[in-house]
């Protein structure tokens, strides 16, 4: 894709200088536009924590006040291949890959403000997007962030930045004009 189409893209819902401001205004959350098409995605304000074996995913998770839960041993898990109703497949319970069958926190509040976490084997992902447009990133989504980044501050020094490594991340690592 050339970069003129790329941009037309990234800045379709805001303007280079909203996103730029949005970038100064927020130290952790990123930008990062949704790669849409097929897969159903919004754009969403992206953070990522690194995460150590064993015991340091409940340590951090108790830091940030997300509440683990252990799902029974044994509990029915969907089945590679075998298809199933919407319904059929929203009893199953989502689990933490690597884990001793914890479950995925999934959609919690942070400092008051409504977030979706995933934890994989490795990290601690926290997206936000607008409460009333969850496929849009809104000025009340960056103050939600804003207010989710006290808590982030004990855990920098474990923060991974980009959050996702691709163009669709707004970071500096990808995007470094925008943080002049």
């Amino acid at each position: 894709m050339s970069d003129d189409r790329w941009n037309l893209y990234l800045f379709e819902r805001h303007d280079r200088q909203q996103i730029a401001q949005w970038a100064r205004r927020l130290r952790y959350f990123r930008f990062c536009r949704a790669v849409g098409g097929h897969a159903n995605d919004g754009d969403e304000l992206l953070v990522a924590i690194g995460l150590q074996a064993g015991a340091d995913l409940a340590d951090v998770c108790a830091a940030l006040g997300i509440v683990l839960e252990v799902v029974a041993p044994g509990s029915p898990q969907p089945v590679p291949g075998v298809a199933y109703t919407a319904e059929e497949f929203g009893r199953f319970a989502s689990i933490v890959p690597g884990s001793a069958g914890i479950r995925q926190p999934g959609f919690v509040e942070l400092a008051g403000q409504p977030i979706y976490a995933h934890l994989q084997a490795d990290r601690l992902e926290i997206s936000l997007s607008d409460a009333d447009s969850p496929y849009q990133v809104t000025e009340a989504a960056v103050r939600s962030a804003e207010r989710v980044e006290a808590l982030l501050a004990p855990l920098a020094g474990r923060l991974i930045d980009p959050p996702r490594t691709s163009r669709h991340c707004v970071c500096p690592a990808h995007y470094p004009d925008m943080w002049n």
